[in-house]
């Protein structure tokens, strides 16, 4: 059956975004990645097969889904998932301490590691929830830690927030596709009520399933302890501290980033998105669905 006209929007819209990270897509990620659209991966699989327009603009080759002349994306793919396994077991002992943290509710890879598409040394990026009113002592105190162990130059805190503050704006595509791509290692459940808090997740990605079945890799039961004992006074006056001393920081270099718009020096969250691809991301993705639309040959930039 020929595909409407919104069903090859779809799978042409996944696709090319997918491609600005040099990524092909298998045939599960494309449906769960399937932009605005529900549907089986059988659907998407007969889509591509009888549509002239994703014929011409998507190739499948050995299971995979990528722009049309864009070949080499396949062996990039595997080489930077070899890197990016390499990158992770380096990374072990960061993996391990930061879950342990008092306070942490839930911890997920972020960036290219997340997809296992990493290039070169790639820093590990982290998105942390914390307890509320602890966002700022316990980034300070883990930027601490990392700086004493040497791992500061490779672990990135570039997004924390509270249990109270998990919306996250914009609610366009390009936060939707981050919040799909997150990758948690320790609190699926506090994950799901964030996934659920943003409701635009489901409006671009309705095929996305969360995977929180089975015994969860919740925070070690100890940390209640140490959890206790410092809501006594002294997480308190850590969290006072934290806020206005990194903060005081944060505001001496405001100067140099380079988007301003991406950061929040917030309460309840801290996000220092302060180099942010967002512009340049969303940039690419419409002139590249314009050309592909307009018949014209399309070169995806290579990164």
């Amino acid at each position: 059956m020929t595909p409407t006209r919104s069903q090859e929007l779809a799978v042409l819209r996944s696709v090319i975004y997918a491609s600005l990270f040099d990524y092909p897509l298998t045939l599960p990620q494309l449906q769960s990645s399937l932009v605005g659209i529900r549907a089986s991966a059988d659907s998407i699989a007969s889509w591509w097969r009888s549509s002239d327009l994703l014929q011409s603009a998507i190739e499948c080759r050995d299971g995979w889904y990528f722009p049309a002349g864009r070949a080499d994306l396949i062996g990039t793919r595997a080489r930077r998932e070899a890197l990016s396994r390499d990158l992770l077991e380096r990374d072990r002992g960061i993996l391990s301490l930061v879950p342990r943290m008092p306070f942490v509710r839930m911890v997920a890879l972020s960036g290219s590691l997340a997809h296992l598409n990493a290039e070169g040394s790639a820093d590990l990026d982290l998105f942390v929830i914390t307890a509320p009113n602890r966002v700022w002592s316990v980034t300070v105190a883990l930027l601490v830690i990392s700086r004493l162990m040497g791992w500061r130059k490779r672990m990135c805190l570039n997004y924390v927030i509270s249990e109270h503050a998990m919306q996250v704006e914009p609610a366009d595509l390009f936060s939707a596709n981050q919040i799909i791509h997150l990758r948690p290692l320790m609190g699926e459940l506090v994950f799901a009520r964030f996934v659920k808090s943003n409701s635009f997740v489901r409006d671009f990605y309705p095929n996305f399933e969360l995977n929180v079945d089975g015994p969860k890799s919740q925070a070690p039961s100890r940390k209640s302890l140490w959890e206790r004992l410092l809501s006594l006074g002294p997480a308190q006056l850590a969290e006072r501290a934290s806020r206005a001393l990194y903060g005081w920081h944060l505001r001496n270099k405001a100067a140099t980033w380079q988007s301003r718009d991406q950061v929040r020096l917030e309460k309840e969250c801290l996000k220092l998105h302060t180099s942010s691809h967002r512009a340049s991301t969303i940039e690419k993705f419409d002139a590249t669905m314009t050309a592909v639309l307009n018949r014209q040959p399309v070169t995806v930039a290579r990164r």
